[in-house]
Formats: C-alpha cells, sequence, structure tokens
C-alpha cells in the first residue's frame, strides 16, 4: 500500500508538471491538493506514534488547503494564506523542537539564529514582503525552522532529506510568490517541483523514513 501511495504521488507530480509546461492547458486545481492528501494517506501508512502522526497529518491537510486556496483566488487574499502557512509551519516547530528537547542559550546559537533570521528577512524583502508584516513574521519562522533542522543530531541521511526538503520548501514559497505577478510557465514547473519534492523529502525525514537514492526509482524506502 505504501508503494502504491507513492507511486499515485510521483505520477500524479509528473502529470501536473508536463501539464505547466503545455501553453494554455487547463488542468482541475483539485489535483494539487490531491497530492498532498495522497501524502498524508502515505503517511499513515507508516508506524509513526499517534502525536507524530497527527501533527503531520494537520500539516498536510492545511498544505492541501493552500494549494486549492492559492490557485482559486491568487493575490487576493494573500494574508489569508500567509497565516495558514504559520499555523502549517507552527507544526513543524513543534515536531522539531520536540525531537531536540531542550536548547541551550550559547553564542553559537544566538550568532545562527541572527544569521537565519537576517538571511530570510533578506529574501522576504527582496522578493516583495515589504508590505505585509505577517510576511516577515512568516520568514522569521522559516528561519527557526531551518535552525532546528540545523540542530537536531540524527542520522546524516535523514538530516540532509530534512534539510534538502525544507530548503525546496522554502524555494516553492518564494517562487510562488513571484507567480501571483508573472504566470510564465517555467516558473510554474519550477515551484510546483519545489513544493512536490521538498513535501516528500522533508515529511519523509520528519517521519523518519530513509530514502536510499539508488534505488528511488524503485520506490525502496526503508523505516530507520
Amino acid at each position: 500500500m505504501k508503494k502504491a501511495l507513492m507511486l499515485a504521488y510521483i505520477l500524479l507530480a509528473i502529470i501536473d508538471l508536463i501539464n505547466c509546461t503545455i501553453p494554455g492547458q487547463e488542468i482541475s486545481i483539485w489535483l494539487r491538493p490531491i497530492q498532498m492528501i495522497v501524502l498524508l494517506l502515505w503517511v499513515n501508512q507508516l508506524k509513526l506514534n499517534v502525536k507524530r502522526a497527527i501533527v503531520i497529518s494537520f500539516s498536510l491537510l492545511i498544505a492541501a488547503v493552500l494549494d486549492y486556496l492559492f490557485y482559486k483566488y491568487g493575490a487576493a487574499i494573500e494574508s489569508k494564506l500567509i497565516l495558514l502557512l504559520l499555523i502549517k509551519h507552527g507544526f513543524f516547530l513543534y515536531l522539531l523542537y520536540g525531537d531536540i528537547g531542550k536548547l541551550r542559550l550559547s553564542k553559537k546559537l544566538m550568532r545562527w539564529t541572527f544569521n537565519y533570521t537576517l538571511i530570510f528577512i533578506i529574501i522576504c524583502t527582496l522578493v516583495g514582503g515589504k508590505n505585509n508584516i505577517l510576511a516577515y513574521i512568516l520568514s522569521v519562522q522559516v528561519a527557526i525552522v531551518l535552525l532546528l533542522i540545523s540542530l537536531k543530531k540524527s542520522d546524516t541521511d535523514i538530516f540532509r532529506q530534512k534539510y534538502l526538503g525544507y530548503c525546496l520548501m522554502i524555494f516553492s514559497l518564494i517562487f510562488g510568490k513571484i507567480l501571483l505577478s508573472d504566470s510564465r510557465w517555467f516558473i510554474e514547473a519550477i515551484s510546483r517541483f519545489s513544493i512536490v519534492l521538498g513535501h516528500l523529502l522533508f515529511i519523509a525525514g520528519l517521519s523518519e523514513v530513509k530514502f536510499k537514492l539508488s534505488y528511488l526509482a524503485y520506490l525502496n524506502l526503508r523505516k530507520t
């Protein structure tokens, strides 16, 4: 069942990406939310503790709603979309902080926090968040999530999956913002590729599922 759901997720992503490259091609806005629901069903096939499974499931449900609202209403409800993103990333913060346990304040931690926050505030400014305070709050939240991923001592492959996956999710936010004012196909394709692969890698990392890249084509997944 897990492999079937993963295959469905990949096939939906391929169909979506192909349609992005066809000028004037219309496709149901339900396709993208369905991808997140399929990923949610895949997560619930894993042997996770109940609390972790519920938190990840809620974050994916919000991702599905976000996808629908983004393609249905776009910039008209930008602030509402950011509020949903804040809730979604709040779930990620909850899980990542719980994995670390207890943080000890140090000069190194403060320096990392400052650097990450400064970088994402600059990025937020560059992509047009100047007039929306919620965008800056989101940028700080994103910086903290990335910081917590960096602080977690875990399996190297799992760390790489979470870090790369979350970076791709950030990339999708940036291109999603650009997409609101520039709907050219390659921007749409980059946004979709980033969000699909980013969620897959990050959610798998949160679920402690390691992708063996040499066998990825055969959907060979191993629970650590």
